[in-house]
């Protein structure tokens, strides 16, 4: 406020002294005036009491000349006439209160004397004491009106808009760059405002830019780091996986044998038979160390590597009757749900099983009451992730993907876990039930067919896994 109070003191000092100047030049001008019409006065009155004296001088003499101009009584005491001899007018003092005025009179060609007229000032005075008191009190009245009328239009234009220029400066300042700055006048400080505005603006747009590259920055330093760490482990991996396998091919040969042998006692044929069952789960956890530490994209050419037209119903109904037992024992029920005319994505069948597979396993895992696993297939318009292959867009201006939803019914994902779900080796799962590789291996195969998988989940209302698979080869690279 402190610019509006100057502004507001300068125009009333301004003004004031406006006034006053005019004042003074119209006093001035007033009293010459004044003074002027007094002297055109004295000056028609002189020469016709000249002219009059002259004649009567002339016809009656002196005494009844100088009589008659003695005789004479102005109408206002501030007027006097007054008869002086003499060739020469005498020098005499000019009273700064009256306005004196000699008059020569001349009979018969022969200078007689003068007819003096003199007048008091008094009224001149009083004249410009009560112009002079008027003009101040005008002066007072105006230089307080404007004084009032500029201190309301200086705070609603010029001091409310500077605070709260001042505020969004200092806002601005301390990191709070929300809230743009609305001044409905259209001067220099509304453009001001608008520049500010425009200035947060991009101070937000860096500001986010900046937060995005540092976090971006941090994940690929932590994702060099995590891929350095599972690059050791896959080596590791692999090297127990060769070890590992000619034993367990061994001791499931031989259990294989002892569970096949009739002579055998039905205790240790049951024996044998969990024997194999154990062993062929050690060789797909085996399997699986293998596929991750071979990386994606460097397996073997073969069928694994083969994608043709899949239909995703016949995958999907082959899933369920796999997983059905291990769903009884669950109390759930495996729903396949999928529209007519599905369409057929270019992918390897076998792969996508095992995605499949391994999706509604752990959504039967995460079961903890009775319910349903559901199984849906459908088809979706939608961009993808800004790291997936750019789509090949339809007809209809948005690409086109084969879905599959897999979504149970338990107790659902914590929101601090979601995003490491995909990494190897990690599980929530209770100990013997897995090994941290399934959802990396899918997600590993999702990717390598052009498409991503997406995860919803709310805690004790289930979680929903979905599967983008692109329907043109020409997606795939």
């Amino acid at each position: 406020m402190k610019l509006a109070r100057k502004l507001i003191l300068s125009m009333v000092i301004g003004l004031t002294v406006l006034l006053s100047a005019n004042t003074y030049y119209i006093m001035r001008r007033e009293l010459g005036l004044f003074d002027q019409d007094m002297e055109q006065d004295h000056a028609v009155l002189g020469q016709v009491l000249g002219n009059a004296v002259a004649t009567l001088w002339a016809t009656h003499g002196r005494e009844q000349a100088i009589k008659v101009v003695a005789s004479i009584r102005p109408p206002s005491q501030m007027l006097r006439v007054q008869w002086l001899d003499g060739d020469l007018l005498q020098p005499h003092v000019q009273m700064q209160d009256f306005l004196h005025t000699d008059t020569p009179v001349s009979v018969g060609g022969v200078h007689r004397g003068f007819i003096e007229i003199s007048e008091s000032r008094q009224f001149e005075r009083t004249y410009a004491r009560s112009t002079l008191i008027r003009s101040i009190i005008l002066t007072l009245i105006a230089a307080a009106g404007a004084g009032a009328l500029s201190t309301f239009l200086g705070i609603w234009l010029v001091g409310k808009p500077i605070d709260k220029l001042v505020d969004k400066a200092r806002r601005t300042g301390s990191g709070d760059i929300g809230n743009p700055l609305v001044l409905p006048q259209r001067d220099e400080l509304g453009v001001l405002a608008t520049e500010m505005n425009a200035m947060c603006l991009r101070l937000a747009e860096t500001r986010y830019a900046l937060n995005a590259e540092t976090e971006e920055r941090l994940r690929a330093v932590d994702q060099l780091r995590h891929a350095d760490r599972l690059a050791t482990v896959g080596k590791l991996a692999s090297g127990i996986a060769h070890e590992l396998g000619t034993p367990l091919g061994v001791a499931l040969m031989r259990a294989n044998m002892i569970a096949s042998n009739e002579t055998s006692s039905r205790d240790a044929r049951e024996a044998a038979r969990i024997i194999g069952e154990q062993i062929d789960r050690i060789t797909h956890i085996v399997r699986q160390l293998l596929d991750f530490a071979r990386g994606r994209g460097t397996s073997a050419p073969g069928p694994q590597q083969r994608r043709e037209p899949t239909n995703l119903l016949v995958l999907a109904q082959r899933s369920a009757a796999m997983l059905q037992p291990l769903a009884v024992k669950r109390q759930l029920l495996i729903e396949v749900v999928h529209k007519e005319g599905l369409p057929e994505p270019p992918a390897n069948a076998e792969q996508i099983q095992q995605v499949l597979v391994n999706l509604a396993v752990n959504a039967i895992h995460a079961s903890e009451r009775p319910g349903k696993v559901t199984i849906a297939l459908g088809i979706a318009e939608t961009l993808p992730p800004a790291d997936v292959t750019p789509p090949v867009f339809g007809e209809r201006g948005q690409p086109q993907y084969a879905v599959i939803s897999v979504k149970d019914e338990g107790v659902g994902i914590a929101p601090e876990i979601l995003p490491r779900i995909f990494e190897p080796f990690f599980t929530t799962k209770h100990v013997g039930e897995g090994t941290g590789l399934g959802l990396s291996v899918a997600y590993g195969i999702v990717r390598e067919h052009g498409g991503w998988i997406e995860v919803t989940s709310e805690r004790n209302r289930g979680s929903c896994f979905s599967v983008y698979l692109p329907l043109d080869f020409a997606e795939l690279v």
